[in-house]
């Protein structure tokens, strides 16, 4: 899996290096936040490890680059987590009960753009996503208790568009979709199934170059 993200994060940086040099071609940048799913697993306690998954938040950061007037390459990087908390009902004694994952992915492909509008881009296409994430159980039992990672490996395809409020900045949202394997060992057991789960991002843009 190491190798699989950094040989996907060095064929961005060549492909995005080999690009920049040229006048003519321009560049979005989007930060903003994201939501999507963490496929967890854990040990279910009687000798198996269980798969489960559960809605998360967080970050993002987003680049496309116009390799040509329609066509652009992009790749995003986003940092996800949850959290919930279980109070005891009233008369039950012990702890409150604490749930919280943590993740991050990375995703490159490849985007039909076009601008149905003035100011106005719209996009849509395939991509490969890595995503990696782990769990934690506070007060359940006597100790706290964290999982390992899970793996996943998706094919992420999205939809959305810009809306340019400046000349080199503006908004943007989008809707995707995966369909992913996922892994997961813990004990000498290991966990594998296919999930799939919707996303979504809402970022803040801003232009560079281009003529």
């Amino acid at each position: 899996m190491k190798r699989f993200v950094t040989s996907l994060a060095a064929l961005v940086l060549l492909v995005a290096a080999s690009q920049a040099v040229a006048a003519e071609k321009s560049m979005v940048i989007g930060v903003g936040l994201m939501h999507g799913t963490a496929d967890i697993a854990s040990d279910n306690g009687v000798g198996y490890n269980t798969a489960f998954q559960t809605p998360e938040l967080g970050g993002r950061f987003e680049y496309w680059n116009m390799m040509k007037e329609n066509y652009a390459l992009n790749f995003a990087a986003n940092w996800g987590f949850s959290s919930e908390t279980d109070k005891p009902q009233t008369g039950v004694v012990g702890p409150d009960h604490k749930f919280t994952t943590s993740s991050w992915s990375v995703r490159l492909g490849g985007d039909r753009v076009w601008s149905p509008l003035p100011n106005t881009k719209v996009f849509v296409g395939p991509g490969l996503e890595y995503w990696s994430g782990r769990a934690k159980f506070e007060g359940f039992t006597p100790t706290t208790y964290e999982t390992k990672n899970t793996n996943r490996i998706s094919l992420a395809g999205h939809t959305g568009a810009m809306m340019f409020l400046a000349p080199n900045w503006g908004l943007s949202g989008q809707l995707g979709h995966k369909i992913g394997y996922a892994t997961y060992e813990e004990k000498g057991g290991k966990v594998t199934w296919w999930p799939t789960s919707v996303d979504g991002a809402m970022e803040l843009i801003f232009s560079f170059g281009g003529k």
